[in-house]
């Protein structure tokens, strides 16, 4: 394998990966499966920037680099966990963990950066992780319960020494003493995530730098001065795996980049005692609740389709709020559920990314699209013919997966991301 692996995942249902490929293939594009997750695919040949693709533009396949995809598959969170995802941004293991977490699960994702905090909220969008909620903190000072949460991701801000083949100057960026404010906010995160984290609670913590300093030395941090315990994570299959650079590490992952992928370093970390129930919060979320009966739907949406939770109205924009957000979030947070739509004039108008809202099957008024070339012309600008029946806007479909929402004028299709 080369250093530069071209790696990316789909986000679909187990049902919908042979049509997600199929749309990749129409297109020109050439990969295969990797081994260490089902969904995880290593790119063959790009005919053009995989990120113009039909399936990257309505979200159904992610660009990640196959290194980090391993943070939440060895946190694990199995269907129905709430999880807390600490750095969150730009989202690519946020958006892993609301997969794994699946519909019934919900994921809490922090971000300190304004700009970056945008990018997640734009990369959820299109991936539909709609169990998710984000939050705009620097994470060392999230006003959180203590022992309130059973797992917990920490990918924090870090040197990047493991991505010299794609950002070659991060070695002469962060070396000697430049890398000292990283060791010591890593720390803090570290201390903070400690509190947070219920009793029998696991975290896994990672960066994507080879620095001994914030990856051996910090887990020998959280161990001895901290009160973690260590647990081992499982070796990926298809990665190269190197000894840690400190005695006493057995069950840490050293990613070595030469196997493909960008180095990496992945601990796990658990806080001694029994699982204890989840400490309920007061949540008062912004905005009202809306009033169902109240509102004008369009017949394509199927409120049905969404996991358990309610639709908030905020500055004119309809939020889902997930069940869980709104059990066990303390009212101090500010918080921002995941936003399905718009409300004009007690009329909902949905977000064209919002396949969450979509019944599994194609309504009568549905744009149900048989080949690639034809979505290629819809995100060109061009329309396309459908039925005439009802008021848009309607549900788009490739063949029978679900995309999104289209506008419509009598019988004339047309996309467009407002």
């Amino acid at each position: 394998m080369k250093n530069n692996l071209r790696t990316f995942r789909l986000v679909c249902s187990d049902r919908d990966i042979p049509v997600v490929e199929e749309l990749l293939r129409a297109q020109g594009f050439e990969f295969r499966p990797e081994q260490f997750y089902s969904q995880a695919r290593i790119l063959e040949k790009e005919p053009f920037p995989l990120g113009e693709s039909v399936a990257a533009r309505f979200g159904r396949i992610y660009i990640q680099d196959r290194s980090s995809m391993l943070p939440p598959l060895m946190l694990a969170p199995e269907e129905g966990d709430t999880v807390l995802d600490m750095c969150a941004a730009p989202g690519s293991k946020t958006g892993l963990l609301s997969r794994l977490a699946g519909r019934n699960g919900f994921v809490l994702a922090c971000e300190a950066s304004g700009d970056r905090l945008a990018l997640l909220r734009q990369n959820m969008r299109k991936t539909q992780s709609v169990n998710t909620a984000t939050a705009h903190y620097e994470s060392q000072k999230l006003p959180l319960s203590p022992e309130s949460w059973n797992i917990i991701q920490l990918d924090p801000p870090c040197s990047g020494w493991g991505t010299l083949n794609k950002n070659p100057k991060a070695m002469d960026l962060w070396k000697d003493e430049k890398t000292i404010p990283l060791v010591t906010l890593q720390r803090k995160l570290l201390t903070k995530a400690y509190e947070l984290l219920a009793p029998g609670g696991r975290l896994v913590y990672s960066t994507c730098t080879t620095n001994v300093q914030e990856n051996e030395e910090q887990t020998r941090f959280a161990i001895e001065e901290l009160g973690y315990e260590n647990f081992d994570l499982p070796r990926p299959a298809g990665f190269t795996i190197a000894d840690p650079l400190l005695p006493g590490m057995e069950g840490v992952l050293r990613v070595d980049g030469s196997g493909g992928g960008q180095g990496f370093y992945l601990c796990g970390l658990k806080k001694p005692g029994k699982a204890e129930t989840s400490i309920s919060g007061d949540c008062n979320p912004p905005g009202r609740k809306i009033d169902l009966n109240k509102i004008e739907f369009p017949e394509a949406v199927d409120l049905d389709s969404l996991p358990e939770g309610e639709l908030y109205e905020f500055r004119d924009k309809a939020v889902f709020m997930n069940r869980t957000a709104l059990e066990i979030l303390p009212g101090g947070l500010r918080w921002q559920g995941f936003p399905v739509g718009r409300i004009n004039k007690n009329r909902f108008r949905p977000d064209p990314y919002a396949r969450c809202l979509l019944p599994g099957k194609p309504s009568g008024t549905a744009l149900v699209v048989e080949k690639a070339e034809e979505l290629s012309n819809l995100l060109s600008g061009q329309s396309l013919n459908g039925p005439a029946a009802g008021k848009g806007p309607a549900g788009l479909y490739y063949k029978e997966m679900l995309l999104g929402f289209i506008g419509k004028k009598g019988s004339r299709y047309f996309w467009t991301d407002k």
